[in-house]
């Protein structure tokens, strides 16, 4: 089925952010699918580590609507072993969370780059501050986004001909979220403590990524917005 309503897919769409998006994407008139691993909750069910499961996820999506304008890498990558001290971390685990962390928004970008050009779209990596702002025990999941960082500023320049754009959006601490859970409240108490603004949450961090999806930003690409409620600047 072929639409003319602008369509967006959101990888990890169920998620806190994620179902935000979705949300707030429909009301603004977009037809917004999102991805999850649950088909009770999800648009789109898919295990991200399956093989092929970016190419398929994309294939899937716009063969529901006929085009894609806005694909969002929501996607929160739990791998065991890869925070607190460096020392402590498990050499083991590096290699397999670069691949659902990295290697993953890689593959989505080119699946979804073809169908992307085609009305001029945008694509969209949620990362975080540990990436863009050193901190202790953060070094594994600070290398794996620093790096989804650079790949999106080149990428950006590459495709900026083509009408694509490309962003990152790099949440620090967020409120209610499933990553505040496995924190735990002792953590997230400082954080809050430090925030002026106060910690974002999920309703926050949404409005931003549909702006840079929007017309609003049709001359942006290649940036990296931190939301942090004031932590880094």
């Amino acid at each position: 089925m072929t639409t003319d309503a602008k369509v967006m897919l959101v990888a990890g769409g169920t998620g806190s952010i994620g179902s935000a998006l979705v949300r707030m994407a429909r009301e603004q008139g977009w037809i917004a699918l999102a991805h999850g691993r649950d088909p009770a909750t999800a648009d789109l069910a898919l295990d991200m580590a399956a093989p092929g499961a970016a190419a398929e996820l994309v294939a899937r999506a716009v063969a529901q609507h006929g085009r894609l304008d806005a694909v969002v890498d929501c996607v929160s990558a739990g791998v065991l072993g890869i925070t607190g001290l460096f020392e402590e971390t498990d050499p083991a685990a590096y290699t397999p969370f670069a691949d659902v962390s990295t290697g993953w928004f890689q593959r989505l970008a080119h699946a979804a780059l073809p169908h992307l050009r085609v009305h001029g779209g945008t694509l969209v990596a949620l990362v975080s501050d540990a990436g863009i702002f050193a901190a202790p025990r953060q070094a594994i999941i600070g290398a794996a986004r620093a790096a989804t960082v650079g790949f999106v500023r080149n990428l950006a320049v590459e495709v900026a001909r083509d009408r694509v754009r490309i962003h990152a959006v790099s949440p620090g601490f967020v409120a209610g979220s499933a990553s505040a859970e496995r924190l735990g409240s002792q953590r997230m108490a400082r954080a809050a403590a430090r925030a002026g603004l106060g910690l974002p949450t999920a309703d926050d961090i949404a409005p931003a990524i549909l702006f840079l999806c929007g017309d609003g930003a049709r001359r942006m690409t290649g940036q990296v917005l931190s939301i942090n409620g004031g932590l880094n600047a």
